[in-house]
């Protein structure tokens, strides 16, 4: 029997219950939707059942939370497992895969088990990981484990899933902008010469229009602002998001993040027009929630200059070199220069009925 056979494996529901040698992986995670600050505040903002998932061995420790989903949840496409099984992969399951536990984390764009053993044992590692979920999710009454947005060219993470009967579907890629050279000009001079002339004439409308914009960390009298916005914004692309659920996620941010969590605020006339929340996380920026006035931004760029130029003339400012920009309307931010990161979703059965709903 092989050490990788004997990697003490288990799940428990408190963060702090996790063994040192795994706990440390989230002190240090590249990818804020792991760290132990952005942990806490999932714990805060989503009060569901959840699970942390581990195995340690002599060559290194892997880990991965996992958070359940019930039929009567927010009913977000990009994490509610049925929902999202019928806006990407065409199926209509239905609430035969619910409850789902989400391994790996419930953000668009990012499901992922940390790990910091060498090749040769980290896919057994990450197996054991998965199995120790499996095992919790059926104990607790699930349907399905699923990881929504898996790197596709994780062979290691795939193979953990295959070992224990997931399907593979189909996911939508992560958008990562990666910013060339020192300051704005040098992403300007990167970008093809139509889309340069585009930028500046954005640049242009806006100026003209009397749209001014401001960027500095989230305070609390922001969120009466706004949570209209960003829900309208929801409602006018087909979403729908609950609105305690949407100002407990920004209250958490505020209790965790600190001045990491920032925002741009653009304002016409007077008044907020348009926002668009962001996480630095080291040298990399998430852009999060946003929401946008249709009748003041009707024909002025406000997007785009509150999504795009601002947080990328930040981000030069203050040393950032990768700006996340999460999941869909790929073509817009790979004219902007943005890279699209195939991903995966991987789903197990837990019961007969979900099998069966996955094979439809």
């Amino acid at each position: 029997m092989t050490t990788d056979q004997l990697a003490p494996t288990g799940t428990t529901v408190s963060l702090v219950d996790v063994p040192p040698a795994a706990r440390a992986l989230t002190r240090t995670s590249p990818d804020l939707y792991l760290h132990e600050r952005w942990l806490r505040v999932e714990q805060d903002a989503h009060p569901n059942a959840s699970v942390h998932a581990w195995a340690v061995n002599d060559e290194g420790a892997a880990y991965a939370p996992a958070y359940r989903f019930d039929a009567g949840d927010n009913p977000w496409a990009a994490s509610r497992l049925d929902l999202f099984l019928a806006a990407n992969a065409g199926l209509e399951t239905g609430h035969d895969v619910l409850p789902a536990y989400l391994l790996g984390g419930r953000r668009p764009g990012h499901s992922e088990i940390l790990c910091d053993a060498p090749a040769p044992h980290r896919r057994q590692l990450l197996t054991r990981v998965v199995g120790a979920a499996v095992e919790a999710a059926a104990a607790a009454g699930a349907a399905t484990l699923a990881a929504l947005y898996c790197d596709s060219d994780d062979e290691d993470l795939a193979a953990a899933f295959r070992a224990h009967d997931g399907v593979r579907l189909p996911s939508p890629g992560l958008n990562v902008l990666h910013l060339p050279g020192t300051g704005f000009d040098d992403w300007l001079a990167a970008l093809p010469r139509r889309r340069r002339t585009n930028v500046t004439a954005e640049q242009r409308k806006l100026a003209d229009a009397g749209v001014t914009f401001e960027l500095r960390p989230l305070v609390p009298d922001d969120l009466d602002e706004i949570l209209p916005l960003e829900l309208d914004q929801y409602e006018k692309y087909g979403h729908h998001y609950h609105r305690t659920e949407a100002r407990a996620l920004h209250e958490a941010y505020l209790r965790h993040l600190g001045e990491d969590a920032l925002l741009v605020r653009a304002h016409r006339d007077g008044r907020l027009v348009g926002f668009a929340s962001i996480v630095r996380h080291g040298r990399t920026a998430y852009i999060r929630q946003g929401g946008f006035d249709a009748a003041a931004c009707a024909g002025v760029p406000v997007y785009f200059g509150t999504v795009f130029h601002q947080p990328i003339a930040w981000a030069y400012r203050v040393g950032v070199d990768t700006i996340d920009l999460s999941i869909s309307a790929d073509d817009t931010k790979q004219h902007r220069r943005a890279a699209t990161r195939p991903r995966d979703a991987w789903v197990v059965p837990l019961t007969e009925e979900a099998a069966r709903a996955l094979r439809r």
